[in-house]
C-alpha cells in the first residue's frame, strides 16, 4: 500500500479518536481501540480528491459474530471539508449506534423465530443523520416502525444484525435504501422511497439511520464458524471442485469428499448447493433470484430468506473475493453449468427467450438430506 495513503488513514483514524473526548482510546497498528465499548475500528480510504472523499470503516468486537461495515462519502469546497462530511456521517451515524449498544441504551425489543428456535433481541438506534431540507415532523422511532416487521422476518439466529436506512428527495428524484448486514433489501428500500416521496420539501434533503439488533444470551445459539472459517471452507470447496469435476466425478462423490475436508455435513451440503448458484448469479446479472430460497428435505419444504441463513452471505462474500483473483475460467464454467439458474436460462433460450440479456426472475430451491441442519 502507498505509504502516503497509510499515513493519511492513520491521521484520519486519530482525528476520529480525538472526537471521542469522553472515551479513552488507543492505537494498535492500524486499528483504533475503544476499550470501554470493547470495539475496534479500522479505516480505509477508497477515494480521495480535491473536493470529495469516500471512506470505508470496519468495526469488530469479541461480542459480535460478524464485522460491521460502513461506507461514508463527503463532498465539499475542499478536501478537508469533504473528509469532515464523511467522518461526521460515520461518527453521528453508525458509531453513535455502537455507543448506544456499549452503554446499554436500548430503545425497544424484538422477538423472532427461525429453524424452530425462538429469539429475543434488544434494539438500539443511532442518531438520525439529516442533510439539507428535512420534514419538521421527522421521528427516528417512526422510521423504525416502517421497517420493523420487514426486518423481523428476515433475521435468523445471528448474534448481531445491523440495519441501515437511507432516503433522499431532490424535487421529483427519490432514493430509498435499506440494508440488513450490508445486504440490500429491495422491498424495504421501496418502503423508504415511499416514505421520502411524501416529504413536503422543495430542495434536496436526506436522512440516514442505523438500528442494531443484539440477541440476548438466553436465546442465542452460537454458529460454530466465523467468517474467516467459512472463507477457508469456500477455498477448499472450490479447489476440490476443480480437482474432481474436471475429471468427471459425480456430485455425491464430491459431497462425500467435501464433508471429509470441512468436517461438517450441513456446511458441506450448503457449499455444494450454494456455490454453483452464486456463480450463475455472477454470470447472469440480469436474472434475479430474489431474497428467498426453497429448502427441501424429503417431503418437508420451507421458504427462508437468504439473510436468515448463517452461512449464506459469508459464503457469498468469500466467493466474490475468490473471483477477484485469477479464478480459472474452466472451473467457473463448470460451476455455472451445474446451477438451476443456468438450466432456466438455457431452457428459456430453447423457447426463444433471452433471459441473460432481457432479464427475469426465478425462484431457486435446494435439495438437502434428512440430516441437514438449518441454522
Amino acid at each position: 500500500m502507498n505509504e502516503e495513503i497509510q499515513k493519511k488513514e492513520r491521521e484520519l483514524l486519530e482525528e476520529l479518536g480525538d472526537t471521542l473526548e469522553d472515551t479513552d482510546t488507543y492505537y494498535r497498528g492500524d486499528t483504533l481501540e475503544i476499550p470501554a465499548w470493547n470495539v475496534s475500528v479500522q479505516l480505509e480510504i477508497e477515494q480521495l480528491t480535491d473536493q470529495s472523499a469516500v471512506l470505508n470503516y470496519y468495526l469488530d468486537s469479541p461480542g459480535w459474530d460478524r464485522r460491521l461495515f460502513e461506507c461514508c462519502a463527503g463532498i465539499g469546497k475542499d478536501q478537508q471539508q469533504a473528509i469532515g462530511m464523511a467522518q461526521g456521517s460515520f461518527l453521528f451515524g453508525m458509531l453513535d449506534g455502537v455507543r448506544a449498544m456499549a452503554q446499554e441504551g436500548r430503545t425497544s425489543q424484538l422477538e423472532s423465530d427461525f429453524a424452530g428456535i425462538h429469539h429475543q433481541w434488544d434494539v438500539y438506534q443511532s442518531n438520525l443523520v439529516g442533510m439539507g431540507e428535512m420534514p419538521k415532523d421527522t421521528s427516528a422511532t417512526d422510521i423504525w416502525e416502517l421497517v420493523r416487521e420487514g426486518v423481523r422476518k428476515r433475521i435468523g439466529g445471528q448474534k448481531i444484525c445491523y440495519v441501515k436506512v437511507y432516503c433522499a428527495k431532490n424535487g421529483g428524484d427519490i432514493t430509498g435504501e435499506c440494508r440488513i448486514n450490508d445486504v440490500p433489501i429491495l422491498e424495504l428500500s421501496d418502503v423508504m422511497s415511499d416514505y421520502a416521496r411524501k416529504w413536503k420539501t422543495k430542495s434536496f434533503g436526506s436522512q440516514k439511520q442505523f438500528f442494531f439488533l443484539l440477541q440476548r444470551e438466553e436465546t442465542y445459539v452460537p454458529y460454530p464458524y466465523a467468517e474467516e472459517d467459512i472463507a477457508d471452507a469456500v477455498h477448499t470447496a472450490l479447489k476440490l471442485y476443480g480437482k474432481n469435476f474436471t475429471c468427471g466425478e459425480d456430485n455425491q462423490q464430491y459431497l462425500a469428499l467435501l464433508e471429509e475436508e470441512v468436517k461438517d455435513a450441513s456446511l458441506a451440503e450448503e457449499l455444494c448447493n450454494f456455490l454453483p448458484e452464486m456463480c450463475a448469479e455472477n454470470a447472469f446479472p440480469a436474472v434475479q433470484s430474489g431474497e428467498m430460497v426453497g429448502i427441501f428435505q424429503g417431503k418437508d419444504q420451507a421458504s427462508v430468506y437468504k439473510t436468515q441463513l448463517a452461512s449464506y452471505y459469508f459464503i457469498y462474500n468469500a466467493l466474490m473475493e475468490e473471483l477477484r483473483h485469477d479464478f480459472p475460467n474452466e472451473l467457473f464454467g463448470f460451476l455455472v453449468s451445474a446451477s438451476s439458474m443456468y438450466n432456466a436460462v438455457r431452457g428459456a433460450s430453447e423457447k426463444g427467450a433471452d433471459l441473460a440479456k432481457d432479464g427475469g426472475r426465478i425462484f431457486i430451491s435446494y435439495g438437502f438430506s434428512d440430516n441437514y441442519r438449518l441454522r
